[in-house]
């Protein structure tokens, strides 16, 4: 199933409603000394290909989002923590301005999801000092449940300080910025002089007013451990207008430093060497896809929408960046970024006729975007204006180019002429594929139905990068629930729960197929068909007259060092699944903690089908399984942990 969405006429929020709750929190003047932390977790058993190189070198744009919308909003003592720099953080230990933290905004993937338990369980030793927590990102969006209890794992010491309900997160937020700063508002003005947010969220919850703010997750004041239940506010309304949201500057000034402490640094990183920390620059551009891939939870989570950047807002913010923080690559944390002819026309002509230092600004950035190879072919035309503009690479879904896994209009010849063209005027084609249970490794010459032919296909085509990953059902998805009910699904293998990190796409973690072992090993084999010495030998051959040489020299050095590094790790978890024993999930399962919808009682699906719980009213026409009374004993058993943010194996952008 895919998420549920608004009716089509209450999908987007009113224009300026984001300004309007930016300017109510400015004046309340009173809460802008509060000491804030704003964590990204992230868990180091995906540093792999083929992330390894660029997880560590960006900032995640969410979370320098909620910096940058705080500080618009007033707030002064402000601290963003990436866990790729700082991995020793704890929040029990920070201190800000002088003061514990006030508030502690924890943000995560599905595939670092465990990190940020361990976050927030480190800030409930705090007892009563503890900050108000708060858990938002991919994969609160898509599991808020999850974040509710984990107090299992503090030890008896912790647990004895507990409440009724343990330990988790207070609340957990399904939706974008403006969710939050709905939130901290009614927070605010609840609160009394000198009283922590805490205390004032806990008076809202009582009184049920967070029920009035869409897109929240919280636990009721009566959760009964035996019956448990969260209360859902419903789906978010969207920011329709996104030049209403900050510019791109404060959350690079509110960066932690790269330490190994548990503390906080007396002052953050120094604006001027930021473009050396986070030689990356993520830049929200587009939000949107026409496609409907079922194994694509994303055109669901932005209710089928489609939403851009004003032309001269996203220069500016491209240019200001750079002229700032000297940042000189961006990357478009687009979902498909030429779904819309005239906003490619729109972005781009801005974006080449700026200038930066009397210089175009064309010549001193690099911007790099994610699309689809039917839609850039069918805009080939544009490419030129594009490459004007700074655009130099291009990341393709391509995913099968037989097409025989997902049609999105690619094939093989169209993808050839494709990517010759791009490298003949400079733009890089990235090629990210899929490999699956009905995928042969190898096949016939002539036949690219193999996953090695595929690989060699496109280096021969003039592919500059190319990552494989595995094709899991991701929730959110029409996929889930076929995958959960055909029992492909891992639950455990050799009698240890799989991780949430090896839902990253690398990780063979559903599959039907006999030798999984193989189809795991496939993966290491189609990276190293494609990075390897001979090919880097061919590059340097053909060298003469490639404007994409440089770039194709060194991908070629990364992606070797990437699969020596990433080679062990997939076989040691190949030789894990092959021995087994696997225990795959039976069927849908009721909800560890099912969720009520806070208007009209009932339980509610999100992101997967489950079976009713036997103790909560069911929405008209949703009729109880047969086998609801004995799965009843059940009801507490942990939920299926499955991939919240894959499309189709890969991460969805920080942003989204």
């Amino acid at each position: 199933m895919d998420l549920p969405r608004r009716q089509a006429d209450d999908v987007f929020l009113p224009d300026g409603s984001l300004r309007t709750v930016i300017d109510d929190l400015r004046k309340m003047t009173d809460a802008h000394d509060m000491a804030i932390g704003i964590v990204y977790s992230f868990d180091f058993r995906t540093h792999m290909l083929p992330y390894y190189y660029a997880d560590k070198r960006m900032a995640p744009c969410s979370v320098r989002m909620l910096g940058e919308l705080l500080h618009d909003s007033g707030f002064r003592n402000v601290r963003i923590v990436i866990q790729q720099w700082t991995p020793n953080f704890a929040p029990s230990k920070a201190q800000l301005g002088g003061r514990s933290l006030d508030i502690l905004l924890v943000s995560a993937m599905q595939v670092h999801a465990e990190p940020s338990y361990d976050l927030i369980r480190d800030a409930h030793s705090m007892g009563d000092n503890r900050p108000w927590i708060l858990a938002g990102g991919p994969k609160a969006i898509y599991e808020p449940a999850d974040y509710l209890e984990m107090g299992e794992k503090l030890g008896s010491e912790f647990l004895a300080m507990a409440p009724k309900t343990g330990f988790g997160a207070d609340c957990v937020s399904v939706g974008e910025g403006y969710v939050f700063l709905d939130l901290l508002r009614s927070v605010l003005r609840e609160r009394k002089a000198s009283e922590s947010p805490l205390v004032a969220y806990e008076r809202l919850r009582e009184n049920r007013k967070l029920d009035e703010i869409p897109g929240l997750v919280y636990k009721p004041v009566d959760y009964d451990p035996e019956k448990p239940r969260a209360i859902h506010t419903g789906v978010q309304r969207l920011l329709r207008d996104l030049d209403e949201l900050p510019m791109p500057d404060a959350g690079y000034r509110m960066l932690e430093p790269p330490h190994r402490r548990a503390t906080l640094s007396a002052k953050p990183y120094p604006p001027r060497k930021v473009g050396k920390l986070s030689m990356l620059s993520s830049v929200i551009s587009t939000h949107g896809c026409k496609f409907s891939c079922s194994y694509c939870p994303i055109p669901a989570v932005n209710q089928r929408t489609w939403r851009h950047k004003s032309a001269k807002r996203f220069a500016a913010e491209i240019k200001h960046t750079y002229e700032n923080f000297g940042i000189r690559e961006f990357f478009g944390t687009d979902d498909n970024f030429f779904n819309n002819r005239e906003t490619v026309i729109a972005l781009m002509t801005e974006l080449a006729k700026t200038t930066s230092g009397g210089k175009p600004l064309k010549n001193c950035i690099r911007f790099f975007t994610e699309a689809t190879q039917f839609d850039v072919y069918k805009n080939k035309d544009l490419l030129p204006l594009c490459r004007k503009g700074g655009m130099r690479a291009i990341w393709f879904g391509i995913e099968d180019i037989t097409a025989d896994l997902i049609n999105k209009g690619q094939n093989a010849g169209n993808a050839a002429e494709l990517f010759k063209y791009l490298c003949s005027i400079g733009i890089e084609p990235m090629a990210m594929m899929m490999h699956n249970d009905g995928q042969p490794l190898r096949s016939p010459k002539g036949d690219l139905a193999g996953v090695i032919n595929q690989a060699k296909y496109l280096f021969d085509i003039g592919a500059v990068s190319y990552q494989c990953t595995y094709l899991g059902p991701a929730i959110g998805t029409r996929e889930i629930e076929t995958a959960i009910e055909s029992k492909t699904l891992y639950k455990t293998v050799g009698g240890k729960p799989v991780p949430q990190a090896f839902c990253d796409g690398n990780h063979v973690a559903a599959s039907k197929h006999a030798n999984p072992g193989a189809r795991q090993m496939n993966v290491i084999k189609a990276y190293a068909t494609f990075y390897n010495p001979l090919n880097f030998l061919r590059v340097l051959w053909r060298m003469r007259g490639d404007r994409v040489i440089g770039k194709r020299i060194l991908f070629q050095i990364v992606g070797m060092i990437g699969v020596c590094i990433t080679a062990p790790k997939l076989w040691s978890w190949a030789r894990k699944i092959q021995k087994g024993p696997i225990e795959v999930y039976q069927g849908l399962m009721p909800a560890r903690i099912p969720l009520v919808d806070a208007q009209k009682g009932h339980e509610i699906f999100w992101a997967v089908k489950q079976i009713p719980a036997s103790y909560l009213p069911q929405e008209e026409g949703q009729e109880p399984s047969s086998s609801q009374s004995a799965l009843s004993k059940v009801t507490r058993t942990v939920t299926t942990q499955i991939s919240s943010v894959n499309v189709g194996g890969r991460p969805v952008p920080i942003a989204n």
